[in-house]
């Protein structure tokens, strides 16, 4: 990605969390103990706070919906994310997510546009300025549905979907070079076409 003339500048971020941000267990992430961070994550993030980008995280939390952990836990485990991110010098995201099980057919549940939608209000940004970075198909298309680009992170859960939906950028190793991608060491990059 290059700056470009008629292209539009990248304004916001958003994040997907297990995967991206922290490890993604089989059971969840249940409690402040079971968040670890990933490697890079940290850095990766403060980079992108670094370049002044409004950033937000949109997580799939079925967890609380099958009664795995309540609503007051997730808040434990976002409290400490934010902590964390606090102490490195950088602000915390805005938090949001969807408590509930694929069963439940919500509109908020990726890979539906919901909480990408949401999370724009909080940023200000366009959807065609913004980049949703994500580990899973479904982030991918939760961005295409809400008209927002994407780009695959291989930290989570594998390889790039060997279709990946319109508007993904490509895959990178982690949230570190996503971020030395779409901020460099000049700011946030303008965001190719198509």
């Amino acid at each position: 990605m290059t700056r470009a003339e008629n292209v539009p500048e990248l304004k916001a971020v958003l994040l997907d969390r297990d995967g991206v941000l922290n490890v993604n267990r089989p059971g969840y992430v249940r409690s402040v103990e079971d968040w670890e961070w990933l490697p890079g994550a940290r850095a990766g993030y403060g980079l992108l706070a670094a370049a002044g980008l409004p950033l937000a995280v949109i997580t799939n939390q079925s967890a609380v919906g099958r009664g795995l952990m309540t609503v007051d836990a997730l808040d434990a485990v976002h409290a400490r994310m934010a902590a964390d991110l606090t102490a490195d010098g950088a602000a915390p995201p805005r938090v949001v997510y969807c408590p509930h099980t694929p069963e439940a057919d919500c509109a908020c549940r990726k890979p539906r546009p919901g909480m990408v939608l949401r999370a724009l209000g909080f940023t200000g940004a366009a959807p065609h300025e913004t980049v949703l970075i994500g580990d899973h198909e479904s982030d991918l298309r939760a961005a295409a549905a809400a008209s927002c680009r994407s780009l695959h992170v291989r930290s989570g859960r594998g390889a790039l979907p060997r279709r990946p939906p319109p508007g993904c950028l490509g895959s990178v190793a982690d949230l570190r070079a996503a971020a030395a991608l779409l901020v460099g060491s000049s700011g946030p990059y303008a965001l190719p076409r198509g």
